[in-house]
């Protein structure tokens, strides 16, 4: 039977426990294509953090510990293993050696064995084997000798996995990507970027031939194939045959679609019979996240198609795109996933990835596509919840993808209601529930329409969720990107402040705009910090979490990673030398003695990105303003940028609920 309480008193059988026993992630799939066993990367947080290889359908650890599939390349990594002939070569995280492994006779699996030398301040990711020969790799080398932001030097190199030697292949950018050879190994292609772009703001794609020698390969003709500095952004290259190039570009209309480039004419072309306004793709933050995977002809010929992933009003729909004369797109109609990341061609007549609903636990899919309308049959090759997680599904709250408009311009937000199947409503005779406004972190990023069990934590204890997908936000195009040039701490703000306020208004009347917290993790802090300080109006949260965010803009812009050393001079309008009177107007450090919100803080005592010094920083200044009762602050010891640990995990959980059944309710 139905009972009624107040929202957010609401009790619920989801606890940090189940959250974390319940819920793995999957940081990969790739697939052997030799003898097409699929592979992925998991991450177990009980296990210290580590990442690891599992054999999918043999569900076979293929590392033990403490080996960990992860790299550090771009400081958020991926791209960290593949598997060719029967072996598989991944990144370790612990000593950033490149190893291999191999399948023994009785079908487990040797030790790892190292295949570069040992240095630590090399990283490796994002490999390719050469089809002709075999011990030959070539990856991502980034080189951290003269480890400042500055002087890391990124390369394109060959490992030689039979002498356990490295060799230079590609030098002079700033940053690299998505090696790829074609099936005879004679041409390689590959993305390339400068400081000051990210990779979806200006990159390109080159080609190459490639020469065989002794120990290694060289590229010679090095040609120019799509993309420019600061304008057009170009990603995910493949070749679909021994001579035409697939990527994606944003060059004609803002969003990424998808094009081919023939090494015989030089010509490139749209792939599809007409530019869509949607991404086919999502920006490279981690490395080898392919949105598309090849097929074979479904007739037999010599046809070639591409299933694609692209997003649409927050979520991905899956399309069948011709790559032969004549041009078609054929959407495959519901498809049932709201994201599907790491898209791999599987016997030419299926596709691989890791997938997340918004209805009931993600995980590993194989989608096999019949007949020539290539309809789709899915299968689940693993859950993201294990069954701890089961039982729960009635608690579940759908997203309500919402378009705001101020001033003719949308803004995208998807609200979770409370729901639990023990209660009807409130006690309290129309009472609207508390809010949390949820803020993604990037910037150029978005929150997905996807099954997060810690929202549904607050949920079905009878507070609200809004996810806001502020102006600055991808999945929309590079218009909407756009946004955010020039005024991060600006726009982001005053959208997490709006949409709250519209959504307790008429026409929606849905939550209660007298009790709405907010909280985000690095950029997402950042808002949320910022939010609590720098607007004429401090107080319109009454509560407030940020975990691992950022606070000092000049501290960051001068010591965070390579990365990102030159994205605040988009995202602020310069560089600190340039115009240091933004920084110090738009880091919330500043402004500290303003934030009169309670706020809870919570920390890494590793993070490299934002560290804990720049947190300290706020907290103190607030108690010496006599804010001593409204904040509170956590220092978790082995984590970095990010929870990796169970116990981290749970402890910062409960931590923020604790604060809000204090400060909000």
């Amino acid at each position: 039977m139905s009972q009624t309480a107040p929202y957010g008193k609401w009790e619920s059988l989801i606890t940090p426990g189940t959250i974390v026993q319940g819920s793995t992630a999957f940081d990969d799939v790739f697939i052997d294509s030799t003898e097409n066993t699929i592979y992925h990367i998991e991450r177990r947080p009980e296990d210290d953090g580590r990442y690891v290889i599992v054999d999918t359908l043999a569900a076979q650890d293929v590392i033990s510990s403490p080996y960990s599939a992860r790299t550090g390349v771009h400081e958020y990594g991926g791209a960290a293993a593949i598997a060719h002939g029967g072996i598989v070569y991944f990144s370790n995280y612990i000593d950033n050696r490149v190893y291999s492994v191999r399948r023994t006779s009785s079908k487990s699996f040797d030790l790892p064995e190292p295949v570069t030398p040992a240095n630590s301040n090399y990283r490796y990711a994002n490999f390719i084997v050469h089809p002709a020969r075999h011990d030959l790799l070539v990856s991502i080398l980034e080189d951290h000798t003269v480890d400042t932001p500055q002087t890391v030097v990124s390369t394109l190199c060959v490992i030689n996995t039979t002498r356990k030697a490295v060799f230079p292949l590609i030098v002079g950018a700033d940053f690299y990507a998505s090696p790829v050879f074609n099936a005879p190994g004679t041409k390689i292609a590959w993305q390339e970027w400068y400081h000051p772009d990210m990779p979806w703001e200006g990159s390109l794609i080159y080609v190459g031939d490639v020469l065989v020698q002794a120990d290694t390969i060289v590229v010679l003709n090095k040609k120019y194939v799509a993309g420019q500095m600061i304008t057009k952004s170009v990603s995910y290259p493949t070749w679909s045959s021994n001579t035409t190039l697939l990527f994606t570009s944003d060059e004609l209309n803002g969003f990424q679609n998808p094009f081919t480039y023939s090494t015989v004419t030089g010509i490139t072309q749209l792939v599809i019979p007409a530019p869509i306004a949607e991404d086919f793709g999502e920006p490279a933050w981690t490395l080898g996240n392919y949105p598309y995977a090849l097929l074979d002809d479904p007739k037999g010929g010599d046809r070639k198609y591409a299933a694609f992933t692209a997003f649409r009003d927050g979520r991905n729909v899956l399309y069948i795109a011709s790559l032969s004369e004549p041009r078609q797109l054929v959407e495959v109609k519901d498809f049932p996933f709201s994201i599907a990341e790491h898209v791999r061609s599987s016997n030419g007549t299926s596709i691989v990835f890791t997938a997340s609903k918004s209805d009931a636990p993600g995980g590993i899919f194989l989608c096999a596509f019949s007949g020539a309308s290539f309809a789709p049959t899915y299968r689940t090759l693993k859950s993201s919840s294990s069954n701890s997680a089961l039982g729960n599904e009635e608690y579940i709250s759908p997203p309500m993808p919402i378009t705001l408009h101020r001033d003719g311009k949308p803004l995208y937000v998807v609200y979770y209601a409370p729901k639990n199947p023990k209660y009807a409503g409130s006690s309290i005779p129309g009472e609207k529930p508390p809010c949390i406004v949820g803020v993604h972190g990037g910037p150029t990023s978005m929150e997905a329409q996807v099954l997060s069990w810690t929202k549904m934590y607050y949920t079905s204890r009878g507070y609200a969720w809004l996810d806001v997908n502020y102006g600055g936000s991808s999945g929309y195009g590079r218009e909407y990107i756009s946004r955010l040039a020039g005024n991060w701490g600006i726009v982001d703000v005053q959208d997490c402040r709006d949409a709250p306020e519209m959504l307790a208004a008429a026409p929606h009347s849905l939550i209660d705009g007298t009790r709405v917290a907010i909280r985000g993790g690095s950029a997402g802090g950042f808002t949320t910090l910022a939010a609590l300080s720098i607007p004429r109006n401090t107080s319109y949260f009454k509560a407030a979490t940020s975990s691992y965010g950022i606070s000092d803009l000049v501290s960051l812009a001068q010591f965070t990673h390579k990365f990102e050393l030159k994205y605040m001079d988009k995202l602020l309008g310069g560089s600190p030398q340039e115009i240091p009177e933004v920084y110090a107007a738009r880091s919330p450090v500043n402004h500290a003695d303003r934030i009169i919100s309670p706020l809870l803080v919570l920390q890494g005592a590793e993070d490299k990105v934002v560290p804990p010094e720049q947190s300290e920083k706020i907290v103190n200044t607030i108690i010496e303003h006599g804010g001593v009762d409204r904040v509170e602050y956590h220092l978790f010891q082995g984590e970095g940028h990010g929870w990796r640990l169970a116990t981290t995990i749970e402890a910062a959980l409960k931590f923020e609920h604790d604060w809000y059944d204090k400060k909000l309710l």
